[in-house]
């Protein structure tokens, strides 16, 4: 009889016969249950617990309830709820739109009202899939087989999407006898979707899940009425674009007319950027301080720049400073144990400083800004007089924009605060959103291997503390911004696509990002590469790709 040798976390050493799930070996072996049981690490790719092993190999299992895990507990809890959607109402096209509150918005793509007692129904079949436990198991089929599998199910969605697939298998995942496409591992059972939370919103509905640290905890439920305008707003920039999946965006490639989508999204930029100076240009309060402020690889200092030039059109005089060069010298700065110094904490900035000058120019005093040494970690003398009137416009940029807390000192109706986030509208069929933390972090990449000198494998290292710093800085006050703008663009995955792999495919399997690295290749081959020659040289995008005309 076969055997085979598997190891467990680096260290137990097993002898099996080949076929038994990750599950099966992990509760005869691991009887303590010391692990999360949401998702593991196979052969240094993330796998499903119900996958099973025929070969030698390693398994590591995950004890943190972090993104990859929270992200197979999410999608989990969307495979329920479409699962659910397909049975109570067959004749519906159910989609799972966007990500808010602390999870994701349903609605019908009829745009009809869901009802309270169609709610209830979902909630109590939902609870019932849960009660019975049942098995979602990974089937791995060729491409050809997977589409004309969808095709007799009429899944047009999955099916346009499968098209331009680049692989030559996929993994899907059976509930109950029917399959769905997902591209990242799910949980083994749906008994262990335990915390979610069903609630009316908008015309749909939230489905709620648990945040990073705990997942047998909601989080408070807050309504963020203004981030669901704006992902109203990127939809119907996708319809203008007749660009909501992934598939359109390949078929524009496909059939050559990427030119005009290019054209079209940066002119509805430019569009949004001048109405916004004209807002600040009309406010009533005449308000001098305008903060740009949202999280990592946004777009903020592009936007600055374009918003800069739109005022200058209004004849506004414009001056723009940056929060980071009022860091308090490092010395002063406290060191976290195992973390180094956390340069997104509010307090690592010189408050006093900053209230202090930004309150001499709105007396019509000058200053002269320090210049922040990176190198040496102090502020050091600024070399540029900064003289102001009443007529003058700040645009400042940083993280810290929109936290109250920033600028304490100075009158609320001399500030306008703005928030920039890449909320992608884009979907990979009617069950599976493409995440805005994807689009971020492929940005980074794409930036940090072009001009920080930092590999893909260093920014997935950073980017657990990066997502940390964001949602307690940051998250929390993107409600009190008086506009929001989105910054992502319709294409950008596809012109992002080329940077991102040769970055990516640079990271060892002995990494230990490389499973991450690994997803988002998987995440980038469903998509066709987008040239940048027509990209033009002001884009929000040229941040991150190079051939900016603007100096940052």
């Amino acid at each position: 009889m076969n055997r085979i040798n598997v190891k467990i976390n680096g260290a137990l050493g097993i002898t099996t016969k080949p076929g038994k799930t990750i599950r099966e070996l992990l509760r005869t072996h691991l009887p303590d249950g010391n692990y999360l049981p949401f998702l593991t690490v196979k052969n240094d790719l993330f796998a499903s617990l119900n996958e099973t092993v025929q070969t030698d190999s390693s398994i590591s299992t995950l004890s943190h309830f972090y993104e990859s895990e929270r992200r197979a507990y999410e999608n989990t809890a969307i495979l329920i709820i479409s699962f659910i959607a397909r049975h109570l109402f067959p004749k519906r096209r159910f989609v799972v739109k966007h990500s808010i509150c602390d999870g994701v918005y349903c609605e019908f793509l009829d745009e009809t009202l869901i009802k309270t007692e169609e709610i209830d129904q979902f909630r109590r079949e939902f609870a019932k899939l849960v009660a019975e436990n049942a098995p979602i198991r990974p089937v791995v089929w060729t491409l050809s087989d997977a589409i004309h599998h969808f095709m007799r199910r009429r899944r047009e969605d999955t099916v346009r999407l499968l098209n331009h697939c680049s692989a030559n298998f996929v993994t899907l995942y059976e509930l109950c006898g029917e399959m769905f496409w997902f591209p990242n591992p799910l949980a083994p059972e749906t008994g262990l979707i335990r915390c979610y939370e069903l609630l009316p919103y908008d015309i749909g509905f939230a489905l709620r899940v648990p945040v990073e640290g705990n997942p047998d905890q909601l989080h408070s439920y807050q309504n963020q009425s203004r981030l669901g305008e704006i992902f109203h707003e990127a939809h119907d920039w996708g319809r203008i674009l007749e660009l909501l999946y992934a598939c359109d965006l390949n078929k524009s490639v496909a059939e050559n007319t990427i030119s005009d989508v290019i054209k079209i999204a940066e002119a509805l930029h430019e569009k949004k950027i001048a109405a916004i100076a004209d807002q600040i240009d009309k406010n009533p309060n005449r308000a001098q301080l305008v903060f740009v402020a949202g999280p990592s690889s946004s777009g903020k200092t592009t936007f600055m720049k374009r918003l800069y030039v739109q005022l200058r059109v209004l004849g506004r005089k414009v001056i723009t400073l940056s929060l980071d060069n009022y860091f308090k010298d490092r010395n002063e700065l406290v060191d976290e144990p195992g973390k180094g110094i956390n340069f997104e904490a509010l307090d690592a900035i010189d408050l006093k400083l900053l209230n202090e000058h930004l309150l001499r120019l709105l007396s019509g005093k000058s200053v002269v800004p320090p210049v922040y040494d990176f190198i040496t970690g102090k502020k050091v003398a600024g070399q540029m007089k900064i003289n102001a009137d009443q007529n003058t416009i700040f645009i400042i940029e940083g993280i810290h924009g929109i936290n109250p807390n920033l600028t304490q000192k100075i009158d609320d109706r001399k500030k306008f605060k703005i928030y920039i986030s890449p909320l992608t509208h884009l979907n990979f069929d009617d069950t599976n959103r493409i995440p805005t933390h994807d689009t971020r972090l492929i940005r980074r990449i794409v930036r940090d291997a072009k001009y920080r000198g930092y590999s893909a494998a260093e920014t997935i290292h950073m980017w657990k503390k990066v997502v940390e710093g964001e949602k307690k800085y940051i998250f929390t006050y993107q409600g009190q911004a008086n506009v929001m703008f989105n910054s992502s663009l319709v294409y950008e995955i596809g012109a992002l696509k080329t940077s991102a792999e040769v970055a990516l495919k640079r990271v060892s399997i002995h990494d230990e990002s490389y499973p991450e690295a690994d997803r988002l290749l998987h995440f980038l081959s469903y998509f066709l590469p987008i040239e940048d020659d027509e990209i033009p040289p002001t884009s929000i995008l040229r941040e991150f790709i190079g051939k900016s005309s603007f100096v940052y």
